[in-house]
C-alpha cells in the first residue's frame, strides 16, 4: 500500500525524499529498495517515465 501511495505522490511531483517521509519510509534509499521490487523500476526512473509521457 505505501509503495501504491508513493507512486501516486510522485506523479504528482513531489520529490523522493519528500515521498518517502510522506509514505512511513525511514529514508529514501528504504523506498527505492521497496519500489524497485514491487515496481520494477527505481522511483527516479519512475519518474522520468512520467516526465517523458507529458512531454511527448
Amino acid at each position: 500500500m505505501r509503495v501504491t501511495q508513493a507512486k501516486k505522490l510522485l506523479a504528482m511531483g513531489m520529490s523522493i525524499a519528500d515521498v518517502a517521509a510522506e509514505t512511513g519510509f525511514s529514508d529514501q534509499s528504504h523506498l527505492h529498495r521497496y519500489f524497485k521490487r514491487i515496481v520494477g523500476v527505481t522511483p527516479g526512473q519512475y519518474v522520468r517515465g512520467f516526465e517523458n509521457r507529458i512531454i511527448a
